[in-house]
């Protein structure tokens, strides 16, 4: 942007994560004037890679797997160059013991039952049209659904292991039929997370946002908004940067901030109430991700350890680096859920040391081989303020219908309106679904 002190565009983006820098790429790709405001000092949200790592390694402490159904993240890697590969020696383990057989069959009988909930949903993609009687258990949560089943008792170690690991919540707090309705969007033969970027996850939302101003595109990082204003002819965005204010002006506007962001900028007018309704509806997921770089993978030498932690918070490990080259190697550790709330009060350190003794368990004198460290709470991120949503009791079927609608001049984009939850491809689906919005308010009637 220049440096004047009013800008006008046909759309401004307020957040340059996936979403934004998707939908501001296709507007531009259609010869419509767009401007890009970004609190963050980068572009990419909450796709953060941590490339400060010795031997030239990085790993994510964001999104990073891609499943086979995500096909605008995989034509975007094709579009921009950018190299995908499966994990042909991908290594991962819970730090928890091996559970029993009745937990494994308590398991199974609860997913054959949504199976069958699935294969009811009449409209895959608009899971909200259906029966009254499917549309009831999106007030039951997981943990209901399975007592009602009789399989909690049995299973619950299984169950809280999945939604801290897929949902970043706790089976109390997810709604049933979102999972069925997951299981009917997704459909039979997806790989989940089949794919990674080769060069670091922070590679897509990089090579959008040069390929935006590349089309003569504007982006303007390090510009936090305070405001949004209605006008009768169009939107006014006040922001700063450096200190000093900065007004934008468009005729429309796309939103592609974090949920929770959202209720804490000042709207003019104010949001309608059935929106602040719907926004109280969102669970916000809570993931702590703690990297750790060792001099060798010794994990590599021993794949299955003899030895699992007795109680652990951290619910998955697995490596970052198998595709890279080097003796060292770095483990991610995933705490999710409940356990990453009560880690939000320890210190980076504590959490850092926390993640090293359920290791040492595993594989003793690991601690020795400790390169380098970091430990990202994703709550405590003030543009983020969650790692991603899940769908708390009454969003899918009430909450996401309202929430996908436009107000007035102002369209929104983000992950919480996409079925592909908490996925890059979420983000960008959103983001199309935005900018096809716009483009057609921008066009004269024929």
């Amino acid at each position: 942007m220049s440096d004047s002190h009013n800008q006008r565009y046909d759309c401004v983006v307020l957040g340059a994560g996936l979403a934004g820098l998707y939908a501001a790429y296709l507007l531009r790709q259609s010869n419509f004037s767009v401007g890009v405001l970004e609190a963050r000092e980068r572009v990419g949200g909450r796709v953060l890679t941590w490339r400060t790592l010795a031997h030239l390694q990085h790993a994510e402490l964001g999104p990073e797997f891609i499943d086979s159904n995500h096909h605008r993240v995989i034509r975007l890697a094709e579009r921009f160059n950018l190299t995908l590969s499966t994990r042909p020696d991908f290594w991962g383990v819970s730090p928890s013991p091996p559970f029993g057989r009745k937990a494994h069959r308590a398991w199974r009988q609860f997913w054959n039952e949504v199976y069958a909930l699935a294969a009811q949903v009449p409209d895959r993609h608009a899971p909200w049209h259906a029966p009254e009687s499917l549309r009831m258990l999106d007030c039951v949560t997981m943990r209901a659904f399975a007592e009602r089943l009789g399989v909690w008792a049995a299973g619950e170690p299984l169950f809280r292991r999945y939604t801290q690991n897929m949902e970043a919540t706790e089976p109390e707090n997810l709604s049933v039929y979102s999972v069925a309705a997951q299981e009917a969007f997704y459909g039979k033969g997806v790989h989940a997370g089949v794919y990674r970027f080769v060069d670091g996850t922070d590679s897509l939302p990089r090579a959008l946002a040069d390929a935006f101003c590349a089309l003569g595109g504007d982006l303007r990082l390090s510009a936090p908004v305070d405001a949004v204003e209605q006008t009768p002819d169009g939107v006014r965005v006040y922001a700063r940067q450096a200190g000093k204010p900065l007004t934008v002006q468009a005729s429309y506007a796309i939103v592609a901030l974090p949920f929770p962001v959202l209720t804490q900028l000042e709207w003019r007018p104010a949001f309608a109430p059935w929106r602040v309704d719907a926004l109280q509806c969102a669970g916000k997921g809570a993931v702590i991700r703690t990297l750790v770089q060792f001099r060798r993978r010794f994990w590599r030498e021993e794949p299955f350890p003899r030895v699992y932690a007795d109680r652990a918070d951290i619910s998955a490990i697995w490596e970052e680096t198998d595709l890279q080259a080097g003796e060292s190697g770095v483990l991610s550790f995933w705490t999710g859920g409940d356990a990453a709330r009560h880690w939000a009060s320890l210190s980076e350190g504590a959490r850092i040391d926390e993640c090293l003794r359920v290791l040492e368990v595993m594989y003793p004198d690991c601690r020795a081989q400790v390169i380098a460290a970091r430990s990202y709470d994703w709550q405590a991120d003030p543009f983020a303020q969650h790692a991603y949503i899940h769908h708390a009791p009454g969003y899918l079927t009430e909450a996401l219908p309202l929430l996908r609608q436009p107000e007035g001049r102002l369209h929104f984009a983000g992950d919480y309106l996409s079925l592909f939850v908490g996925y890059m491809e979420g983000a960008l689906e959103s983001g199309e679904r935005a900018a096809h919005a716009v483009q057609d308010a921008l066009r004269p009637p024929a």
